[in-house]
């Protein structure tokens, strides 16, 4: 195991030197997440921010109805594949991005006269370490096809572009997606960004280092995405959405005394005779979770916009109400004896990896105590997506 050490040359630089021929490059960063990472379909608050390490995309046209993918990450992985246009790859990587270009063009970013595209991919972003890095690589991609727009730099063609991502990735990638890391990694800034979903909103606040810690990432390896939770958070998710229909609200969050109103829907569907309804205390037990997951993330805002440091890593170390979601607790609790102030899973059900804020001066210390028996990644502030000239 080891402490991750950034290349020297930049992603920029290189997906330049490896894209065929001349075409339009765009960089993202990884993102990582402070506090309610699985809130969003219930309309709550997500805290996450850009971090340095970035991925970078090359795009350019190409006339015979094929999607050409290249991608490299930093530990040695690579991905290619030449994906016919009109015709819907197998699950993989090469989907999610094949259905990022459909999605583009339904959306008319892209002309309906695309006939084909070359995509080149080369990240700094570890995958595993709960940074992310396929995001960052989808912001970089989504930007380079849309960088001719004249809007590309404006807050609302953003938050259209990051919308389309997570649409894209909903409908195309079998993993679970966080809409708040496409939005960050195209609309952050190098604090704290708070996503509202209630209304959409995305505000800034400031970033935990000015509490005098440093971040780590610490994970048992890297290399590959987690999903052992994948099919507990589509069956969250789900159950929500069909609440939403139900109560004709648009989030659960609208909705007064929402976990007694959702476990007596749920005992009057099973009543009803319906197989396919949850067990009403399970039920309640999501949406209680949402609930209090959701005023913790209200709560660490107001902290870390009235530099409360004391109060923001309390919130953070307090443990969530119950939920079905696979978590590294052994990893978090051993970061906390070697030294965090705080430490919190880096994204509950979609991440095995830790989120750990460490006091400047015992940092060095900590991950070097760490990487002898997992990997290690500095996560410093970062800037949300751009054009690379």
């Amino acid at each position: 195991m080891a402490v991750f050490e950034t290349p020297s040359q930049s992603p920029a630089q290189r997906v330049r030197a490896a894209h065929p021929g001349s075409g339009r490059v765009a960089s993202a960063p990884g993102t990582w997440v402070l506090i309610g990472e699985n809130v969003d379909h219930f309309g709550g608050v997500t805290l996450a921010g850009a971090a340095a390490l970035r991925a970078a995309a090359a795009v350019s046209p190409r006339p015979d109805r094929v999607v050409s993918v290249s991608a490299r990450g930093p530990l040695g992985q690579e991905f290619s594949a030449q994906l016919p246009f009109d015709e819907e790859p197998a699950d993989g990587l090469g989907r999610r991005w094949w259905g990022l270009v459909h999605t583009l063009v339904q959306r008319q970013v892209l002309s309906r006269d695309t006939a084909g595209v070359d995509i080149t991919v080369e990240s700094d972003v570890p995958v595993g370490a709960g940074l992310g890095a396929l995001y960052a690589a989808d912001a970089a991609i989504a930007l380079a096809l849309a960088g001719a727009h004249d809007d590309v730099d404006t807050a609302p063609f953003r938050a259209r572009l990051a919308e389309i991502c997570s649409h894209a990735m909903t409908t195309y990638s079998s993993l679970p997606v966080l809409r708040a890391r496409h939005s960050v990694a195209l609309r952050g800034a190098e604090g704290v960004s708070v996503v509202d979903y209630a209304d959409g909103s995305l505000t800034q606040a400031p970033h935990p280092s000015r509490h005098g810690v440093r971040v780590f990432s610490v994970a048992a390896g890297l290399g590959a995405p987690f999903a052992e939770s994948r099919e507990a958070i589509a069956a969250h998710r789900a159950f929500i959405d069909a609440a939403c229909t139900n109560f004709g609200v648009a989030s659960l969050r609208q909705l007064p005394d929402a976990s007694g109103r959702v476990a007596q829907w749920v005992e009057a569907r099973r009543a009803a005779g319906d197989d396919t309804a949850p067990d009403p205390e399970t039920a309640r037990r999501w949406v209680t979770f949402c609930e209090s997951e959701t005023l913790r993330s209200l709560a660490a805002s107001k902290a870390l916009r009235s530099r409360r440091a004391n109060e923001l890593f309390t919130l953070l170390n307090s443990a969530s109400e119950a939920h079905s979601l696979a978590t590294p607790d052994a990893l978090v609790a051993l970061a906390r004896e070697r030294g965090a102030v705080a430490a919190r899973p880096a994204a509950t059900g979609t991440s095995n990896a830790v989120i750990a804020f460490v006091p400047v001066q015992e940092a060095d210390a900590f991950a070097g105590s760490m990487a002898r028996e997992y990997e290690v990644v500095e996560v410093a502030a970062g800037e949300p997506a751009r054009l690379e000239g």
